[in-house]
Formats: structure tokens, sequence, C-alpha cells
């Protein structure tokens, strides 16, 4: 551990503040009555995110460069525990214990695969085929233990995570649109291994009437509580969409609806203003990198916040199939908060030591 005397990007931090506090003060706003356990636990993992957030910026990002090796094998031998110890809910395996204390590896398999590809790709200034087979070989497992879990939201958010760090290596167009033409041929061929509710959800995004009782349930409503807060929302207590159970999952996937059902227009706005802010300063801090590595890790944490917010939103405007993914630093859940925490962490540590 190092310590230096350069500021924190002070603006970064009090954003990243604002984010978790407001989702906190959300949560407590929809689940005071009947759930407020959900409240209370959020408060911790925000507690604890905040002390690690503290933690990683003192650390020199060269550090985990070093350790990038070691982290993602620790992180693959939990993914692989998960398979055979794992702990189930919503018939989904997800989660693994230790002791009193459970976890959800894919989440932090989001960082470790970042880390350990700006390491590989940060290698080489020629960035030619035997290093982009190399980068999939990386990549590959994660998405195959993922989706067996089966979390198929977060393993497809790794694609787009290794194509965005291919393009920040300097990998020419030209590979780049070989690499999503051999994706887009392949679709058909995946299609065959989806689960039959996954094949259900992707028919019910292309026509959600088909099931309105079913699988287009989410989306049907979702969309009506987000059109029903208007301008300005219901306020505290008002968005009865949410409160009285309309809409599914209001803590977690669907958080944006609910959102804009209780504080309307004006409150998604802010939240997405506010995630906007971070990726413009991500993007700062990784032009003002001195090294490919630190560069391509700011880089690969800007586009998995872009990504993942996207498909949030996008799923709950239902522009994108529902993939039960959780909004950044707001959806209730520990290890997501833990882990976009750490990964704002690293980015107060490039911008404090100036690598």
């Amino acid at each position: 551990m190092y310590t230096d005397s350069r500021p924190y990007d002070w603006l970064l931090l009090l954003v990243v503040l604002g984010l978790s506090l407001g989702g906190l003060f959300h949560l407590y706003t929809i689940s005071f009555v009947h759930q407020s356990y959900y409240f209370f636990r959020q408060i911790a993992w925000v507690g604890i995110g905040l002390g690690l957030l503290f933690l990683f910026s003192y650390l020199r990002i060269s550090l985990w460069e070093k350790v990038a090796y070691l982290f993602y094998l620790a992180i693959f031998i939990t993914l692989l525990l998960v398979l055979f110890r794992g702990e189930g809910a919503h018939g989904a395996q997800r989660w693994l214990r230790l002791g009193t204390f459970s976890f959800q590896p894919s989440e932090f398999a989001k960082l470790s695969l970042i880390i350990v590809l700006a390491k590989l790709l940060a290698a080489k200034d020629n960035i030619g085929w035997r290093q982009i087979g190399l980068s999939f070989c990386f990549t590959f497992p994660f998405l195959i233990l993922v989706a067996l879990q089966p979390d198929l939201g977060s393993a497809l958010i790794l694609l787009p995570l290794w194509l965005g760090m291919l393009f920040l290596a300097g990998v020419s167009p030209r590979k780049l649109l070989t690499i999503l033409g051999i994706g887009a041929s392949s679709f058909p061929f995946f299609y065959l291994f989806l689960r039959p509710y996954q094949k259900m959800r992707i028919l019910t995004f292309l026509n959600p009437g088909r099931d309105p009782l079913g699988t287009g349930w989410a989306v049907l409503q979702s969309k009506v509580a987000l059109g029903s807060g208007k301008l300005v929302g219901k306020g505290i207590g008002g968005a009865l969409h949410t409160q009285l159970s309309f809409l599914p999952q209001p803590f977690t996937d669907f958080v944006f609806a609910s959102i804009g059902e209780e504080w309307g227009f004006i409150g998604t706005g802010i939240f997405l203003g506010l995630y906007f802010v971070i990726i413009t300063r991500g993007m700062k801090i990784a032009r003002q990198s001195t090294n490919g590595f630190t560069r391509l890790v700011s880089g690969g944490l800007i586009i998995l916040l872009f990504f993942q917010v996207s498909i949030t939103v996008g799923m709950t405007t239902g522009i994108m199939p529902v993939t039960g993914m959780p909004l950044p630093l707001v959806s209730y859940g520990g290890s997501s908060i833990i882990m976009f925490f750490l990964g704002m962490g690293l980015l107060l540590s490039m911008k404090r030591f100036g690598e």
C-alpha cells in the first residue's frame, strides 16, 4: 500500500456516493412498509463497498497487474464451485456460501476479466489473431460457467466487454467486423442450447403480447410503472404499481421502472446523468493514463458500466430482452454493489497516482 499527496477525483467520488445513497433512499421508500430488511441489508453492503473503495484507491494499479492471473484463477475456481456447491434461488444456482457470508462470483468475474484482458492485451503493440484468440480463451470459460448457473445476462455482457477491450487495445476494424460476423452467424447454433424459458424471453421480447400473463408480464408492467410516473413521479409512498407488487423485482431487475414511477422522468434523468458523469470522468482517466494496462483497465470499467446500465434500462423499457441485470450501484444486491465500488476504487487509484 502506498500513500500520495495527490487529491482524489472528488467529482467522481461524490457522484458515486450520490448514486449509491440515492439508490438507498429509493430502496427505503419502496420497502419500508413490508420489506425493510432489504434496506438495512443494503446499508451494510454499501458500507462495506465504501470501505473497499477507499482501500483500493490507496493501492497502485500496478499491483493488480502483478496478480491478474492469480485473480482470474481464483474467480475461475469459485465459478466451478458454484456449479457443484452453489446455493439456488428462483431456479438459478449462482451463489457461493462461505460461513455466514454468501456472494455471487459471476459479478466479480466481470472485474477479473477486465484486469486479465488488460494485462494480456497491453503486452503487445500490434494485436494479431493469436492475441485475439488467446484473449477469447480467457473469456470463453467465464462465459460458459456463468451461463450454466444459469445467468445468461451476466454471461452475455462478457462478450461486448471482450470486444470493447479489443477495440481499446487497437484491434483493426476489419478484425472486429470479422469477429462480429462469426458471432452473428453462430447465433442460431447457440439458440438451440438455450433453456425453454430463455427462448420464451426472446420470443416475448419480439412480441410482448403473446404471453401477457406469463413471460410478458414483467415488461408490460414495467412500461406501465415507468410511464405512470410522468414528469415528476407519484412521490414517496405513491408508487402503487410498485407498492402493490404488480411490478416484479422492483428492488433488483426492475428498479429503474420503480424509480420512474416514484420520481418520474426527472428522477430517472438525474440517475442517468450521474452515470454519464462517471463515464466521462472514467474516459478522461483512460485518456490521461501513461501505460497500456491502466488505460485498458479504466476503459474496461467504463465499458462494463455503460453496457450494464444500457441493458438494464433497455430491459425496463422493453427495447431489450429481460436478462435479470442489476442497475450498477443502485439495485439491491451485495455482490454487484461491492464489485462496482471496487471498480470505482480502481479508477480513483489511477487518478490519484497518475498511472
